[in-house]
C-alpha cells in the first residue's frame, strides 16, 4: 500500500495542475478574440477624427458611432468644454468611415452657418487642418 500511495498522490497533483493550465489557455484565448473585435469594431465606426489632449499635449484618435443620428448637431465632446478659438480647441482631421450619411462638417458648436467640408459616405480622411467642432450626419439626395 505504502508503494501505491505515492503514485495516487502524483495523479491527484497532476489533476490539479491541469486547471490553471486550461485557465491560462482559455484567458490567452479571449485576449486574442477581444483583440481582434475591438480592432475590427474600430475600422467600421461612424466618424474617426482626432483632437488634442488638453492634458498631456498628445493627439488621440476618436470615434463616434456608426449609426449617428440623422439631421442633428452633434458637438464633438472632447472639445466641447474649451472656448472656441482657443489652442486646441478644435477636432480635425475627420473621417467618415462607415455610414450611408454625408457628414457636415461645422466650426460651430451648433452646426450653423456652411459646412467647412461635406465628407461622402466612406471617404478617406481629410487633413489635420481641416479642424471642427460639430458635425451633422444628412442623407444624400
Amino acid at each position: 500500500m505504502g508503494a501505491d500511495q505515492p503514485r495516487g498522490t502524483h495523479r491527484r497533483e497532476s489533476a490539479m495542475r491541469l486547471p490553471p493550465a486550461l485557465f491560462a489557455l482559455a484567458s490567452a484565448l479571449v485576449l486574442t478574440l477581444s483583440s481582434a473585435t475591438s480592432a475590427h469594431a474600430q475600422e467600421n465606426l461612424g466618424l474617426n477624427y482626432k483632437y488634442t489632449s488638453t492634458s498631456t499635449g498628445d493627439t488621440v484618435n476618436a470615434s463616434l458611432p456608426e449609426q449617428p443620428p440623422l439631421n442633428e448637431c452633434l458637438l464633438i465632446q472632447q472639445v466641447a468644454e474649451l472656448e472656441p478659438g482657443t489652442l486646441n480647441a478644435d477636432a480635425f482631421a475627420p473621417q467618415n468611415t462607415s455610414t450611408e450619411a454625408r457628414a457636415q462638417i461645422f466650426a460651430s458648436d451648433d452646426c450653423t452657418g456652411t459646412a467647412k467640408v461635406v465628407l461622402k459616405p466612406r471617404s478617406s480622411q481629410e487633413p489635420d487642418d481641416v479642424t471642427f467642432r460639430a458635425v451633422k450626419f444628412v442623407l444624400p439626395d
